[in-house]
């Protein structure tokens, strides 16, 4: 069953709230790894995680822009996503080259564009653990239903 909100959209577990989570949980707990960080493997692998992890979150929000306007129930505007497209594609690969040519430990900065993934991964394990989104409402958030 897909349930549709009023505003046309589909339903989904990874919808706005879930993106606004992952990126506050991101941008908290990858400053706070910043400082063991600088101080294990020095200065430049702390920065090059704090520029990964910016890089991750803006491609992650570019590809929600994107999804949104492609996944709707109301008509399309083709050329707003081609356009879109053509402008998200070169300009995150043209940030990464940018990054890469700063001369950043590559290691790093790739750690820091997995962290916000991984954090995305595993809020959803944890949602899918704890059935937050189940439909019987079985141990929803306000539900002290016990599960057997």
């Amino acid at each position: 069953m897909i349930e549709v909100r009023p505003s046309g959209a589909v339903w989904s577990a990874i919808d706005g709230d879930f993106l606004r989570r992952v990126r506050t949980s991101s941008i908290v707990f990858g400053l706070v790894l910043t400082a063991p960080l600088a101080t294990s493997f020095g200065p430049g692998a702390a920065g090059a995680w704090i520029a990964g992890g910016a890089w991750s979150l803006f491609n992650t929000a570019a590809i929600a822009s994107v999804t949104r306007k492609v996944l709707t129930l109301e008509p399309r505007d083709r050329s707003a996503i081609a356009k879109a497209l053509a402008i998200k594609f070169p300009v995150l690969y043209a940030i990464g080259l940018g990054l890469l040519a700063a001369g950043l430990p590559a290691m790093w900065l790739l750690a820091g564009f997995a962290w916000p993934l991984l954090v995305a991964v595993l809020k959803a394990a944890g949602r899918t653990y704890l059935r937050l989104d189940d439909s019987n409402g079985a141990s929803r958030q306000g539900n002290t239903r016990v599960l057997s």
